[in-house]
């Protein structure tokens, strides 16, 4: 009441409040920003950007203003300070769990809600600042109403009634304040009608549950299609003109069609992309039997059908012009610098199972089968006329011409054939001299490009020129991989060698045949000063060049196990690039890595969990434990035989026209390779489930008169067997396992030299062992380098106790 009798205007106290709160809100993001540079500067990296930061920062304070403002207004009309507090925790809730429970997810009434601006290196904000921005103005205007109508309400004195409150805001309503009001009235609603217009009307926004419908949809309107026979696309001639800065892309597109079937084909079933207008299409006189918009699939009747063995052309061209700004950051694929987009947005045949729901509970409630879609079962001979990438090609033939902007590199797999410049663009001609899958992409920036010859290879690295840190660690892992995979796999099939860095929206890396494209996220900014850390950069470029063998040299039948022939075998491919680099006593840190990521993946698994030669696509078993194992295999059969039998498996299955591969035929192929004395190995690791418990419990060392020492362990080993759901079966052990003696760590993050290393017989349970060595021990362990999958990763080792 004395502070309500103060001679000040109306809005002084208002404002002091809002100040307040922009204050806390300004330290704190400030606070966050100076402990960043700090954090930078402590760590060596000086090239600081403050005006980006300060960007930064201002775009994330956004939020907490707009909260702030309302908070203050809920305050101000409720005129109780805990019925403030609880409405504006309700709001609160609301907001972040309520709303997203009722899939509310349009922006245009999620309060201080809009699209996120993702930043990169490579294209900066791009194209998704100004959508931002817009929803930011929407919403203070919002705001800006809220705090004239709180100025309005205020109290002041002890006159609280609404009949008293209503009297004096109409009495504070003068000029000044109906002005602005009125103004960021019709802004609100002026801004709203723009938002919506290119929300709704230029851009078609459909929220998670209309997604879902729009899935199902697909499913039970097209399911009915699956397997039926379609043309196979053997050629891919395209024309592709990227238009990076206005955001624009055209595709003239040439597919040859052969009918691989025993029997006519009459219909074609085409999937097109959302968002992609088929500005023209030609092929063989045709009829239209549908033409699903909403689905974005056309079924064609040929007026002759296809004769088995017959070919066909099929040309078509695609315009991708986005217009105005989405609810949500999109079109990530075309960005003003780094484009980076596949063959998936070209037209496709026959049905697509990928686009099916997986989650049993949506399949329930949007009336469809509730048992989960599953791979075809290994065995399916029906599902060996596919790979598990493409359902409508095997392997093509490729030619393609694509131009950017005058400033840039467009880049796409094959041999560069010819590069020049017309009308202020440039071009570029790329053809492959040999079959590939058709599995291709388009890349387009302002880069610098790094790139060596090496045994005839060209190996290159494309890449933003601030962002050079690792360049030489790419090449020289591409080198180092192109070496280990020539000797001991086949030659490799290509004369030249892509790295290609990509905007870090997404974090990963992708081969395609001779191009990688790799996330400015993942390798281009890493920090790799700390040697005692993972070499991931060096790891992840391994592996994508090992996929040049593992995929586009053998690739798996469309069916379960599929990927263990590509990623577990392109994972261990790398394992051994890496253990040839830092020695096989320092890989400890990665399968270290690999097995914790297997056992919390596994721990997520939502439907069942399957042996390694049984996996379906699933990421935790086919990367973690599939390097895992065959490292493990390779460490107890010897790694040149492990690679003798894969090589001839390349030489025997590459290239290989369906039926194609799958994990049956490679499993018969170990097998026989390595003899039935390793059989009981074989089954524990690929055909079954199988964890171990082995524990290092104690350890402790005696000093002998001639100056060894003599080390006493005690140790745990256990196997069980567990089956899809988690249940488990007791297992005994079997195979010889690792026990190892080891000197103290030369250095932080590096393992002590091995005393002693022996695989030798243990006894199931607990068993005491004792080994004499000849220097002064630091520590234990069984199964010391984390090669078996153990379930627990931390507890094989014990440091030795010297009496």
């Amino acid at each position: 009441e004395v502070t309500d009798a103060f001679p000040v205007p109306d809005w002084v106290p208002l404002s002091a409040k809002l100040g307040a709160l922009l204050a806390i809100i300004a330290l704190m993001l400030l606070t966050g920003a100076v402990v960043g540079l700090g954090w930078q500067l402590a760590h060596g990296y000086t090239h600081l950007e403050p005006g980006l930061y300060l960007g930064m920062l201002a775009l994330n304070a956004i939020p907490f203003v707009l909260i702030a403002v309302l908070t203050l207004f809920l305050q101000v009309i409720c005129n109780n300070k805990f019925l403030g507090y609880l409405l504006s925790i309700l709001w609160a809730a609301a907001s972040t769990i309520g709303f997203s429970l009722l899939h509310w997810e349009d922006n245009l009434y999620n309060y201080g809600s809009g699209p996120d601006a993702p930043y990169s290196d490579l294209n900066g904000f791009g194209h998704f600042l100004a959508g931002a921005l817009w929803f930011d103005g929407y919403w203070a205007c919002l705001a800006l109403i809220m705090l004239v109508l709180a100025s309005l309400f205020w109290v002041r004195g002890t006159g609280q009634s609404w009949r008293e409150r209503l009297h004096e805001a109409r009495a504070r309503l003068h000029a000044p304040a109906a002005a602005v009001l009125l103004v960021a009235l019709l802004a609100f609603i002026g801004s709203g009608r723009w938002l919506y217009y290119n929300t709704h009307v230029l851009n078609h926004f459909q929220n998670s549950t209309q997604q879902k419908i729009e899935r199902a949809d697909y499913e039970k309107k097209y399911a009915k299609y699956d397997g039926a026979a379609q043309p196979r696309i053997t050629a891919v001639q395209a024309n592709v003109d990227i238009y990076p800065y206005q955001r624009r892309l055209e595709i003239r597109g040439h597919y040859t069609l052969v009918n691989k079937h025993d029997i006519p084909i009459s219909e074609l079933y085409v999937n097109s992309t959302e968002g992609f207008t088929m500005k023209s299409l030609q092929f063989a006189p045709h009829s239209i039997v549908s033409a699903d918009k909403d689905l974005e699939v056309t079924i064609y009747k040929l007026n002759t059908p296809l004769a088995p063995g017959a070919s066909m052309s099929f040309d078509f061209t695609l315009e991708y012009a986005p217009k105005g700004f989405t609810n949500s950051p999109e079109g990530t694929f075309l960005a003003h610098n780094g484009t980076f987009f596949n063959n998936g947005v070209l037209p496709q045949f026959g049905y697509q199972p990928q686009v099916q729901l997986t989650d049993r509970n949506d399949r329930r409630k949007y009336g469809l089968k509730v048992d989960v879609p599953r791979m075809p079962p290994l065995g399916d001979q029906k599902a060996r006329a596919n790979t598990y990438i493409s359902n409508d090609a095997d392997w093509i033939s490729f030619d393609t011409t694509v131009s950017t902007a005058a400033d840039q590199i467009a880049l796409a797999p094959g041999t560069l054939q010819k590069e020049w410049t017309a009308n202020g663009r440039r071009y570029f001609h790329y053809k492959m001299q040999q079959p590939m899958l058709n599995f291709f992409a388009y890349l387009s920036a302002r880069y610098a490009v790094k790139s060596v010859d090496h045994d005839g290879v060209a190996i290159s690295v494309y890449y933003n020129p601030a962002h050079a840190w690792n360049v030489q660690r790419m090449i020289e892992s591409a080198s180092d991989s192109l070496d280990y995979y020539d000797s001991h796999y086949t030659p490799y099939q290509f004369k030249q060698l892509r790295i290609i860095e990509f905007p870090g929206y997404v974090a990963f890396a992708q081969s395609f045949a001779n191009t990688i494209p790799f996330s400015e996220s993942i390798g281009f900014i890493a920090d790799l000063r700390d040697k005692s850390k993972l070499d991931y950069v060096y790891d992840v470029t391994a592996h994508e060049v090992a996929h040049q063998w593992w995929a586009h040299r053998v690739i798996g039948a469309n069916m379960q196990g599929s990927t263990m022939l590509s990623e577990s075998l392109a994972q261990y491919s790398s394992l051994m690039v890496m253990k040839h680099k830092y020695g096989a006593d320092q890989m400890r840190k990665f399968l270290k890595y690999e097995l914790d990521a297997y056992l919390l993946g596994r721990a997520n698994e939502k439907v069942a969990e399957q042996p390694l030669a049984n996996v379906e696509n699933q990421d935790y078993i086919h990367y973690r434990k599939g390097s895992l194992i065959f490292y493990a295999l390779q460490d107890y059969v010897g790694e040149d035989k492990l690679d003798a039998m894969l090589k001839q498996f390349l030489i025997d299955k590459g290239f290989q026209q369906p039926p194609y591969t799958d994990s049956q035929e490679f499993m018969d192929a170990l097998s026989k390779a390595l003899g039935p004395t390793w059989q009981p190995m074989l089954n524990d690791f690929f055909w079954k489930i199988t964890l171990f418990d082995n524990r290092m419990i104690s350890a402790t060392a005696k000093k002998l008169p001639n100056g060894k020492y003599a080390v006493t362990m005690k140790v745990h080993a256990g196997k069980v067997y567990v089956d899809g759901k988690g249940k488990e079966t007791a297992g005994k052990i079997d195979f010889p396992i690792e026990i190892g003696v080891f000197a103290a760590s030369p250095a932080a993050g590096k393992d002590g030299k091995p005393l002693y290393l022996k695989k030798q017989t243990v006894a199931n349970g607990d068993s005491t062992i004792t080994v004499v060595v000849d220097g002064k021990p630091a520590q234990a362990g069984i199964d010391p380098y984390n090669e078996l999958i153990d379930k627990v990763s931390s507890d094989n080792r014990h440091a030795i106790s010297l009496q």
